[in-house]
């Protein structure tokens, strides 16, 4: 880590314990140790040696995090999930999946395994279509039977309001049981982007909180130039939500606010303002003066394949309030999916 990441790192955490002074949480305050990530395709598709599975645990582990998202792929138009490939979709293969679940569920039995599904509206998900909702349901039930402790549902973009989308949470529901519904959710509308194709109002969040066992807020994205208005931004995302989402008790879901820690150069995405840092500073302040919701449980960092040693450090002693680890970053090839 250089001289000045370790500079801007012990500015980022000075200034959170002089928040804490003022009466604000220290660094740490929040953190369950119950945090996600979202990972590459390796784990479900390549067949991963022991040792490979075996670094990764004691990575997680000693991150705080207990979900992971590894990429299962978009649904082709039978509903099967897969991966994209230069000569077109490649379907996951049942029985590498199974393997790899037996592996990490024998080494690291408190982490969850919720594959990342879905694709893109209307390319690879047809929502008017009800057979292929029903074939992606049927494969959702197959995953955990054949070991997955669920499936995560990522479907961009994704109108708010959309009955389509609510009918195709239910079968999927109902396929897997008690098994864990992740959604990867859009953040509420904001005062910089109104589009409700990106954005989804707190009614429609309730209702998928409904449904689904878990909502992964994907607060990133957001076209912003300045890194103040961004952690201001998730600030008031990470206020309203905590608000307004309903625990499991009281028929709602868990919940976390998403981390960017990609590299992407858009319009939508400025590389220099949505960091791990500046994500954590305004996540923490949403939180801050509140009663900790029950069903906030931590923070999911997007992505595997993009963070870092730097990263990571920010992300240890930011939220966790902790020195970084000495192990190297869990699932550290910088590929893309």
């Amino acid at each position: 880590m250089s001289f000045r990441t370790c500079l801007f790192c012990a500015i980022a955490v000075a200034w959170l314990a002089g928040a804490a002074g003022a009466g604000e949480p220290r660094p740490g305050a929040f953190d369950r140790g119950d945090n996600a990530l979202w990972m590459r395709r390796h784990w479900l598709h390549e067949g991963p040696s022991k040792e490979e599975i075996a670094a990764l645990v004691a990575s997680l582990r000693e991150r705080g995090i207990k979900r992971i998202y590894p990429f299962l792929g978009p649904m082709d138009k039978d509903g099967w999930p897969g991966w994209r490939s230069k000569a077109g979709h490649v379907r996951y293969v049942p029985e590498r999946a199974a393997a790899f679940f037996a592996e990490f569920h024998q080494a690291a039995p408190e982490i969850r395994i919720i594959p990342w599904s879905g694709g893109n509206l209307n390319q690879d998900v047809h929502l008017d279509d009800a057979a292929q909702r029903r074939a992606f349901a049927d494969q959702a039930r197959k995953l955990v039977e054949l070991g997955a402790d669920g499936v995560q549902l990522n479907v961009e973009p994704m109108p708010s309001a959309s009955l389509a989308y609510i009918e195709l949470l239910r079968t999927v529901k109902a396929a897997i049981g008690p098994r864990t519904l992740s959604v990867a959710a859009y953040p509420p509308p904001a005062r910089s982007e109104l589009d409700l194709y990106t954005h989804w109002d707190l009614q429609f969040m309730r209702a998928v909180c409904g449904i689904a066992n878990e909502l992964a807020v994907m607060s990133y994205d957001t076209g912003l130039t300045s890194a103040a208005e961004y952690e201001k931004q998730l600030s008031i995302w990470t206020r309203s939500l905590a608000r307004t989402l309903p625990a499991p008790e009281a028929g709602g879901c868990e919940w976390l606010m998403g981390v960017s820690a990609y590299d992407d150069d858009k319009d939508y995405h400025r590389p220099d303002v949505e960091t791990v840092e500046h994500s954590l500073i305004g996540i923490v302040g949403g939180l801050s003066g509140l009663a900790p919701p029950s069903n906030f449980r931590g923070v999911a960092v997007y992505a595997s394949f993009t963070a870092d040693e730097r990263k990571w450090a920010l992300y240890s002693r930011l939220w966790r309030g902790r020195e970084p680890p000495v192990s190297p970053p869990p699932d550290p090839r910088n590929t893309t999916e």
